[in-house]
């Protein structure tokens, strides 16, 4: 071409740059993204599901989700962190399910609720992120959300056994055992964003005999409360605060059911480094700008 390809006035290239921003988040709030961010990496933890009572199962931990989530620069996102679900304070209801942690329309969900021993809703473990472990009159584990967690643990005896695991983020809860308490499943350190293990499950509670309680999943997983000679009273262990732990379940006979923990996130911004410019073009510098990866329509 005449005039030598190049069509309207030239232009500067001018290089757009932004550092990493990471946002390690354990309370509700906004987050403004910054002007060039176009996408998040996300790990969402959600509240750890509420320990079952009197022999019951532990709470399942929150779910675990790790994603990639499309936003738009300079824009202000509501992040909520979902708290933990209260213990059951009678043997014929469940443990609480955590609540969601949630961030730009994407929901890491709620751990289940540990099992009851009868009652309405019977000894089943409460579905969740994990599901919640059941109760020690031979019941089923809650299910798990897809990509979130792990089925809480059975219990496939006679009464007279402990109350099963509830669901970590890495592994299923374990199975309720002769009298004494399953262990909650572990949690998941799986995601790039952190190294830290978290959401895991609460441990089963001890049966009416003296017998131990079921240790806490690693991850911030309450421990199952034993059943001493003593007495049925006790709770189970807490989850650990904003970790998405599950509860521990309380001991058999009277024994109350521990807290899930609450949530957490951390919503990482990427580095970005890129040249661009407004107008209109060189033919040939845009050819060599897409060749390379640098060219973009911001």
């Amino acid at each position: 071409m005449a005039n030598g390809g190049i069509i309207g006035p030239p232009n500067t290239v001018q290089q757009q740059t932004q550092a990493e921003v990471t946002h390690s988040e354990t309370s509700s709030g906004p987050i403004v993204t910054q002007p060039l961010t176009s996408t998040v990496n996300a790990l969402l933890i959600a509240g750890g599901g509420g320990g079952g009572a009197a022999g019951s199962g532990g709470g399942g931990g929150g779910g675990y989700f790790c994603t990639s989530i499309p936003v738009s620069g300079g824009t202000d996102y509501p992040l909520v962190i979902g708290g933990g679900g209260a213990g059951s304070p009678t043997g014929n209801c469940r443990g609480s399910n955590g609540s969601n942690t949630t961030f730009a329309g994407v929901s890491a969900i709620g751990g289940g609720g540990g099992a009851a021993t009868g009652g309405p809703v019977g000894n089943g473990g409460a579905p969740g992120g994990s599901g919640g472990g059941a109760g020690r009159n031979c019941g089923t584990g809650g299910s798990a959300t897809a990509c979130q967690g792990n089925a809480g643990g059975n219990t496939n005896a006679p009464p007279g056994k402990g109350g099963a695991g509830g669901g970590g983020a890495g592994a299923s809860g374990g199975e309720g055992g002769d009298s004494g308490g399953a262990a909650g499943g572990a949690g998941s350190s799986a995601s790039p964003l952190s190294a830290c293990t978290f959401a895991g499950g609460g441990g089963g509670g001890a049966d009416c005999l003296p017998s131990p309680g079921g240790a806490g999943g690693p991850g911030g997983g309450g421990a199952g409360s034993d059943r001493p000679g003593g007495g049925p009273t006790g709770t189970g262990g807490a989850g650990s605060t904003n970790t998405g732990g599950g509860g521990g379940g309380g001991p058999g006979c009277g024994g109350t059911g521990g807290a899930g923990g609450s949530g957490r996130a951390i919503i990482v911004e990427p580095a970005i480094c890129r040249k661009a410019a407004p107008g209109k073009w060189n033919i040939n510098e845009v050819y060599e700008f897409v060749k390379d990866g640098n060219w973009t329509n911001a």
